[in-house]
């Protein structure tokens, strides 16, 4: 006959091994979570960590020396002083106090000492772009006629210039400056250009609103709760009817978008070139709308890129709201559907 204690000690054995399975399936639970937790922060801040890998690429940090530094430090820093061309003017100062603000210093508008203690620049401030048969396979010539470019397969760069210039931020005059000795028509694949080192901006932390400002020709985009995060200087409406006021809202994005001529639209352009019917133009740099539309809540109205990013905010428009093609990327990525877009005066 068994013996009790024999059946007890069964008992434990058996209580035993099915806490060290509990225990065991707790310990995978615990570090499967933490995985999953693990990635998903990862995921959320992984612009911030590619950005301080970024930041590690360079040797040092310096005091500016010259507007063009000053321009591509601001750039750099999400506050664009449009294209940069090593000049001082009303786009540098406004994206200066843009960045002041930004930092809570003084609103001087200069770059005063309390400033240049905050923004220094980076090594390399220049850099050297390989050319290769891609970048030539990208060049295409513009017709001077609507209807001649609707029969283009892409609204491609019209120069390796251009391009160049447009890809680094930059006036194509001041990239002819750092590369003196360049013929823009003779070079091949495996050339090099000497350009600022500008990697394309993204807005960080998350986008909350943005705001345009028509007296100032302005674009500036918040946080939810109120910190400035990016600046770019914008053109807006020739004809004040023309300009919208109040709260909008982002209807569409659209990342190379084409485009249609409408002729009841551009009339005057359609009456020159004896155009009757809508066509489509296609994507590309040189697209009338660059290579963003961001659809707002009110018909036919948008903000988008353009084929002169060198002339936004010191030319108008027939009423959208025009941005360099790089600050037009910057903002697609920032901004969602239904957020609020306001325009003051």
């Amino acid at each position: 006959m068994p013996n009790k204690p024999t059946s007890k000690r069964t008992s434990k054995s058996s209580r035993r091994k099915t806490q060290q399975q509990t225990h065991w399936t707790k310990h995978w639970l615990t570090r499967i979570i933490v995985a999953l937790i693990t990635a998903a922060l990862v995921s959320h801040y992984w612009p911030q960590l590619r950005s301080l890998t970024d930041i590690s690429k360079y040797s040092s940090v310096r005091a500016i020396n010259g507007t063009a530094e000053l321009q591509i430090a601001l750039a750099r820093a999400g506050f664009s002083p449009g294209s940069i061309d090593g000049a001082s003017g009303a786009q540098t100062q406004a994206a200066l106090l843009a960045y002041q603000t930004s930092q809570g210093l003084p609103r001087s508008g200069i770059f005063d000492p309390d400033t240049a203690q905050f923004l220094q620049i980076q090594e390399p401030v220049f850099t050297t772009r390989r050319l290769g048969t891609e970048d030539f396979a990208a060049i295409g010539p513009k017709p001077q006629s609507w209807r001649g470019r609707s029969e283009l397969d892409r609204m491609h760069y019209n120069s390796l210039l251009e391009m160049v210039a447009e890809q680094a931020q930059c006036d194509p005059d001041y990239i002819t400056e750092l590369n003196p000795s360049i013929n823009w028509h003779q070079l091949a694949a495996g050339d090099s250009v000497r350009i600022p080192n500008v990697p394309p901006f993204r807005v960080q932390p998350a986008a909350g609103y943005v705001q345009i400002t028509l007296a100032k020709r302005t674009l500036r985009v918040f946080s939810a709760d109120h910190r400035l995060l990016f600046h770019c200087p914008v053109s807006i409406a020739r004809r004040v009817d023309k300009r919208p006021s109040g709260e909008l809202r982002v209807k569409v994005r659209v990342d190379q978008p084409n485009y249609t001529f409408n002729p009841a639209i551009l009339t005057s352009t359609a009456q020159r070139e004896g155009i009757t019917q809508k066509f489509m133009i296609q994507p590309g740099p040189n697209n009338p709308v660059g290579t963003v539309w961001i659809g707002l809540n009110l018909p036919s109205y948008g903000i988008h890129g353009t084929p002169e990013p060198e002339k936004v905010g010191r030319t108008e428009s027939s009423g959208c709201f025009r941005l360099a093609n790089w600050n037009a990327q910057t903002l697609l990525d920032a901004v969602h559907v239904d957020m609020p877009i306001y325009i003051q005066p």
